[in-house]
């Protein structure tokens, strides 16, 4: 099919004639009954658009004395063979279940455990991994994904279940203790 260069002219042409003359009218004045500009806006209108309130700021963490609920002080001091002083919970809003803290006679922590949710699956397993690095070993069989990494007297155990992270650190260079209170923590704060 040949071009016609007639047509081709013709259609810049009429692409130019509506492209200058598009940015050379001014605003229409509403109120002029024959559709004539009127003066540009200054900027003051006077009218506002209501902002939206902000939401609340989230409520601090609430630290307290207390048996941890997914895990008992005589379970925990079993499986590590330690003895514990006590326990410790850290509720935070919008959290399945609150952290838990166990504390060694010297107030050193023996283990902790901390729960953070994510707004989907795939975000907490790309966390747990974050977490345990690169040196970690996967965690297959204790929730949905995860990672466990021993170093100089610590073990920290994050595996995912669902968007839940559950991040678990002993002050153990044992993967088994740590796997085991893992499972525990887990099996209670599966859906029912």
């Amino acid at each position: 099919m040949r071009r016609q260069p007639g047509l081709a002219f013709a259609a810049v042409g009429v692409l130019l004639l509506l492209g200058g003359t598009a940015g050379c009218s001014g605003p229409v004045d509403p109120d002029a009954s024959d559709g004539t500009s009127s003066r540009p806006s200054t900027g003051s209108d006077t009218t506002t658009t209501p902002t939206p309130a902000a939401p609340p700021p989230p409520r601090p963490p609430v630290v307290a004395e207390g048996p941890c609920p997914y895990l008992e002080q005589g379970f925990v001091e079993e499986t590590i063979g330690q003895r514990l002083e006590r326990v410790e919970t850290i509720t935070v809003d919008g959290q399945p279940a609150p952290d838990c803290i166990f504390y060694r006679p010297d107030e050193t922590v023996a283990v902790s455990i901390d729960l953070t949710p994510y707004v989907d699956p795939v975000t907490a397993q790309n966390a747990a991994l974050a977490l345990v690095t690169p040196a970690a070993l996967p965690v297959t069989d204790l929730g949905d994904y995860g990672g466990i990494l021993i170093s100089s007297r610590q073990t920290l155990l994050a595996v995912t279940a669902g968007p839940l992270l559950v991040a678990l650190t002993s002050n153990q260079e044992s993967s088994l203790q740590a796997r085991e209170l893992g499972a525990t923590v887990l099996a209670v704060l599966a859906p029912a």
